[in-house]
């Protein structure tokens, strides 16, 4: 049977760190997969070849090395675009954590790049947000982009269609293009409203499973908590943008919020990328000044809550609480 794409360039990627690590260190070594990269320990050293996402990634990797009591860190990337963000993320942890770009098999140093402001969202997509609020929806500006969000789900996208804004209206990249063909010609507000509609009979307490509840619950939890702060001891909750766009609308990351002159970061399931999305997120903040304490709070619900998110915690260089909710 003929392997897949992906089953071929993850072979690819253990094949290139075995050569690289063999180049290196010398032995033979055989590497395992890891989401996004793969890895193998070489003595007390644990060597990621990272690939997709490698931002987020390298929380799986810091993962590993706890679970295999490494001392340091040895991180590869294949792709020069991330690997300046990466090697920012690295210094965030108090785990020994090299980064280096990789030549063919040849690794060089990569420089990580500082914290830039983000781009304004133009004036004329401003425009449209009495629309996304006269629909029911929340309008959310976040990387230089407006959206549209109900109960923490993005259901819209500010978009420019030859010069002029148009609201792309749908959950994901796919569900928005079979809504344009499928309501070709309706109003904007009309179309939101009813994504706003169908949401809302999901995006519940105590609803049965379905895909617009099961996407972005960190999403559905701090709107939870912006409606009733007090279980985090604070008055009121605005949320924040983190420190780099999502990959995607529907993919897992934290939600983070300001109060209380504090950092708070929501998350559910096991996305171990989302720590070292939170600490980018307050390290921009304190750059900014946004926060008078500079701690960061990771807030999880109590049944979501794994022993390696407090190992993870606890080998961050900034103070991190991990506190639950119900």
């Amino acid at each position: 049977m003929n392997s897949s794409a992906p089953e071929r360039r993850q072979q690819l990627l253990r094949i290139s760190l075995q050569a690289v690590v063999a180049d290196l260190s010398g032995g033979s070594h055989t590497a395992a997969d890891l989401p996004g990269g793969a890895w193998l320990v070489d003595g007390a050293t644990l060597w990621v070849r990272l690939d997709d996402a490698p931002h987020r990634a390298l929380g799986a990797a810091i993962a590993i090395a706890l679970r295999e009591e490494a001392d340091r860190v040895e991180v590869l990337v294949g792709d020069p675009d991330p690997a300046p963000l990466v090697a920012r993320r690295a210094s965030q942890w108090s785990l020994p954590i090299s980064v280096r770009g990789l030549d063919g098999r040849s690794p060089f140093p990569v420089e990580p790049v500082g914290h830039r402001a983000p781009p304004t969202v133009p004036d004329s997509h401003l425009d449209l947000v009495e629309t996304i609020v006269a629909a029911g929806a929340e309008p959310v500006v976040a990387h230089g982009v407006l959206t549209a969000q109900y109960r923490g789900l993005e259901i819209a996208k500010v978009v420019d269609d030859d010069g002029a804004p148009r609201l792309d209206v749908g959950v994901g990249v796919n569900d928005r293009e079979a809504f344009r063909e499928l309501h070709v010609g309706e109003a904007p507000e009309a179309s939101l409203a009813r994504v706003v509609e169908a949401v809302s009979a999901h995006r519940v307490d105590g609803a049965r499973p379905h895909p617009f509840n099961t996407m972005s619950p960190e999403g559905y939890l701090a709107w939870r908590l912006r409606d009733d702060p007090s279980a985090l001891g604070v008055g009121s909750l605005v949320t924040t943008p983190g420190a780099v766009a999502p990959v995607g609308a529907v993919d897992p990351g934290p939600v983070m919020m300001l109060g209380g002159g504090r950092l708070f970061a929501c998350t559910t399931g096991f996305d171990l990328g989302a720590l070292p999305d939170a600490l980018d997120a307050r390290e921009a903040a304190v750059v900014a000044g946004e926060i008078d304490d500079a701690s960061l709070t990771v807030v999880v619900p109590a049944r979501n809550r794994l022993p390696v998110i407090d190992r993870m915690a606890s080998v961050a260089a900034a103070e991190v609480r991990v506190v639950e909710v119900p």
